[in-house]
């Protein structure tokens, strides 16, 4: 299934056995066999007759709730920090699997009221006040039904991504499109290191912004090295700590080795039992694979052969290291007196590390994979 692997999707496998039609039959037989299941799906959430069950998701938290800088963008943080106001022990700890249901206010059925996070609740909460919160139908047909099964879709003949959306009784003029936070966008991306050059040990970097949010909020950090841009195994006095052009270099390097990686040109077999590695290239075709696809260890293998590091895996890469050295953008996703805080203290940090992100900056933006030619979308006639 084309599920996330810390986050489990509510309705999908259900939609997916009821839509996805077995092989056979004519190419017209196949199409009204997606498109009526999902008239059917519609109906049936739309009427209620639909278990509150079955529009359960779950995630887990990797640290405890008050930790997460961003939590106001997580709906399971949202949730577990609600729940452990309210005096629970389970669901609120770091390990723990929280489920929850994006929902919306009876007799309010715009979903710009509030964020996803805002809107999430507890199973639980819905039981015991079922006349504040129902569930929000249309996110679960955009953001989880339509995606995976337009994706699952995309091969047939006879149908397309609009049709899927007309089946489910959504608006054509509103794209699908899956909010990600930060975690899951960044979700395997290498930290960003940097190396003390008086004793050569390391300090992981995290998130500009999620240390701005533990100042805002007035919490202890793990450690100030955004503020002080010293080494915290060196001793206070003496050194001359890790000046900004030392950071814009230690960031370039980094860079450079992602981008080495991406240029190595490794492919590898897509079928997990295979793991065939190489920089080679089988011309061989065979059917209507792509040349140059074909796994070497064919007839055993019936795998294709794909890019071990890919131009989206460097550009993301890329772009996670801007995200940890943002001290720009970062500033919108703060509110009111939070908003004037966050100013101030990135107005200390800023001057140390302005020169590493704009290296960093400059890197991603020579990426292709990040512009869009617009002489290929138009043409003169």
């Amino acid at each position: 299934m084309l599920l996330l692997k810390k986050k489990k999707y509510a309705s999908v496998k259900v939609c997916a056995r009821r839509v996805l039609p077995e092989s056979g039959g004519t190419c017209e037989d196949v199409v009204e066999a997606i498109h009526n299941p999902l008239l059917k799906v519609q109906e049936d959430a739309r009427s209620g007759q639909i278990p509150l069950e079955k529009y359960v998701i779950t995630k887990t938290l990797t640290k405890p709730p008050e930790a997460y800088p961003d939590s106001r963008n997580q709906p399971h943080v949202e949730v577990a920090l609600r729940r452990k106001k309210s005096g629970y022990v389970t669901g609120c700890s770091a390990g723990d699997t929280v489920p929850y249901i994006i929902c919306c206010e009876q007799g309010n059925v715009s979903t710009t009221s509030g964020g996803i996070a805002q809107r999430a609740r507890h199973p639980d909460e819905l039981k015991k006040c079922p006349g504040n919160w129902m569930v929000d139908i249309d996110y679960y047909l955009s953001q989880q039904i339509h995606p995976v099964i337009s994706r699952f879709c995309a091969p047939i003949q006879g149908t397309s991504p609009s049709r899927l959306v007309e089946c489910l009784g959504l608006d054509p003029s509103k794209p699908a499109v899956i909010a990600l936070d930060d975690e899951e966008r960044y979700q395997g991306c290498e930290p960003l290191v940097l190396t003390c050059p008086s004793c050569s040990s390391t300090v992981e970097c995290s998130p500009i912004f999620s240390f701005v949010c533990t100042l805002v909020d007035q919490k202890q950090a793990d450690n100030d090295f955004w503020l002080k841009m010293r080494c915290p195994r060196c001793p206070e006095e003496g050194g001359v700590g890790i000046i900004s052009p030392v950071v814009a270099n230690q960031v370039n390097r980094q860079a450079e080795k992602f981008m080495s990686n991406y240029y190595k040109g490794l492919m590898m077999c897509d079928d997990e039992t295979c793991n065939y590695i190489s920089r080679s290239i089988n011309l061989r075709v065979l059917g209507d694979s792509e040349p140059g696809t074909l796994c070497p260890n064919y007839p055993r293998c019936n795998g294709h052969l794909v890019s071990k590091y890919t131009v989206a895996n460097l550009y993301r890469q890329l772009s996670y290291f801007c995200y940890i050295l943002d001290t720009e953008r970062c500033i919108d996703k703060f509110e009111g007196e939070k908003k004037v805080l966050a100013e101030k203290e990135i107005a200390k940090i800023r001057p140390a590390i302005s020169l590493a992100s704009s290296t960093i900056h400059k890197i991603r933006d020579r990426c292709a994979y990040g512009w869009i030619q617009l002489n290929d979308l138009f043409v003169n006639i």
